[in-house]
């Protein structure tokens, strides 16, 4: 009877892992396929050995598993199941490329209406809205998504596939929750109104200068219009905080920033870090020294400070500067573009000492990647998560791809297999997560309930990621963990 069991048990097995490799070599043979139309259609992604297919599934994975778990308002469930409407269109964007190029180079639509539609009858489901709402909030979006994908990868060597996938998502399902509270009146969180309406004026402020600065003609990219063009777009941003929180909407916001002596303590703090970070920068870039791996995750550390900092002692207020950061952070960019002297040619040597390989494209991806990592669990996590898991960002991003990078270029000698990455590197990454997190439960910053065994699958699913993938780590890994965190509820 035994030996039978161990038969059965034995061929089970080999069947499993037959049809994992079956699996895992045609996903190989469906990317080999996409790259050859890729270069048929003369659209130049970034280079990398894949195209990270699997990466359209981080986003929508995150949602379903929160909204299964917790109890998460409207908006997070609008946005869980577009998602999951806008990965069925990822899947038939897949098999589209696998199949031609026309795809890439014309603008068909194929696909929109079926995924919206799926999209649709999961809102009106179980977002406990009627059709109309659930038709409004999906059709449209999964046409604009198809459309910013395209114009995404459109740019040459800036987005893998997976990463364009990734940022598209996020932009039009961030996009869609914002017109969706604003038009339906959907937030149950009445404290956070005045953080998320200034956050959205804020970079809907910055998206009009950007769009103003790509329509100048080139005798108008100067100082003195680039002054203007600041100036009108800080009167209407008032105007338009004055139309959506009221007259006393100034008042407000300083009151809820200053006084309080723990955020004026933080901001001081966040200030500090910054004065430093732009004090090394002006100095490497007056040196004209090529930043090296190592020096660069310095910033990665100090950024990693000021988000571990607010999510430990006031969420509230790191979601604020969060947002005000991402939106100054596109105006650099922006600026770094656009030809305006001084100022461009200055954040250009900047961004030329501190670029790496990664940074071959039309914009500078790496620091916004590294932004959105740590900032987005800040928003994907929903209330009443162990705050552990807003740290997501600052584990992965932050400590665990800095320790590596550090460890693994000092001491590493055995390398993965196919990969530039050291098992020494590894191993540093998983013991420095996990350290970080002790240490932060010692202290009684973190509950300690299955906080270190989580932190251990988290981890190891992280750095084992992070040793193998093409993709960007400061845009994935930190996608990567918060779904490792998630597995651990089955066991806690």
């Amino acid at each position: 009877m035994a030996s039978n069991i161990r038969h059965i048990y034995n061929t089970v097995d080999e069947n499993c892992l037959r049809h994992i490799r079956t699996i895992y070599e045609l996903s190989l043979s469906v990317d080999k396929i996409i790259t050859s139309n890729l270069r048929t259609a003369t659209i130049e992604t970034r280079p990398a050995k894949s195209n990270g297919l699997w990466c359209f599934t981080l986003l929508p994975v995150i949602l379903f598993l929160y909204t299964k778990l917790y109890d998460v308002p409207q908006l997070y469930r609008l946005a869980t199941f577009l998602s999951i409407g806008l990965s069925c269109y990822c899947i038939l964007f897949i098999l589209f490329m696998s199949v031609s190029c026309l795809v890439l180079r014309d603008s068909l639509w194929g696909g929109c209406l079926p995924s919206g539609l799926i999209g649709s009858l999961l809102v009106y489901c179980y977002v406990r809205e009627d059709m109309l709402f659930a038709a409004i909030f999906t059709l449209p979006p999964t046409f604009i998504f198809n459309e910013v994908l395209r114009r995404s990868l459109a740019y040459p060597k800036t987005f893998t596939i997976g990463e364009a996938m990734i940022v598209a998502q996020a932009v039009v399902i961030s996009s869609t929750v914002v017109v969706a509270n604003y038009t339906w009146y959907l937030s149950e969180d009445v404290k956070m109104d005045l953080i998320n309406v200034a956050i959205v004026t804020v970079l809907s402020t910055v998206g009009l200068i950007v769009t103003a600065l790509c329509h100048l003609k080139q005798e108008q990219r100067t100082l003195v219009v680039l002054g203007q063009f600041i100036g009108a777009a800080a009167v209407l941003e008032l105007v338009e905080l004055h139309v959506l929180l009221g007259g006393d909407c100034l008042p407000r916001l300083l009151y809820f920033i200053f006084m309080n002596q723990k955020r004026r303590q933080l901001i001081g703090f966040w200030l500090f870090l910054v004065i430093v970070a732009v004090i090394l920068l002006y100095i490497r870039t007056n040196m004209a020294v090529k930043a090296t791996t190592t020096t660069r995750k310095a910033f990665h550390i100090m950024a990693a400070f000021v988000f571990a900092s607010g999510v430990l002692y006031d969420i509230s207020l790191i979601k604020l500067a969060a947002g005000l950061g991402l939106g100054l952070l596109i105006l650099v960019e922006a600026l770094r573009l656009s030809k305006i002297e001084p100022i461009s040619s200055a954040l250009q040597s900047a961004f030329l000492i501190y670029s790496d390989e990664k940074d071959c494209g039309a914009f500078a991806m790496t620091p916004i990647y590294l932004y959105l990592g740590l900032a987005g669990p800040l928003w994907l996590v929903p209330p009443g998560a162990p705050a552990l898991q807003r740290l997501a960002g600052v584990l992965a991003a932050g400590v665990g791809d800095s320790a590596a990078s550090w460890f693994g270029s000092r001491y590493g000698e055995r390398l993965w297999p196919g990969s530039n990455r050291t098992m020494e590197g590894t191993l540093f990454n998983i013991l420095s997560q996990i350290v970080t997190v002790y240490g932060l439960v010692t202290f009684d910053f973190l509950d300690q309930e299955h906080t270190l065994f989580r932190t251990v699958v988290a981890a190891t699913a992280s750095s084992l990621v992070e040793a193998k993938t093409e993709q960007v780590d400061n845009l994935i890994l930190p996608l990567v963990t918060l779904i490792a965190f998630q597995a651990t509820y089955l066991f806690c």
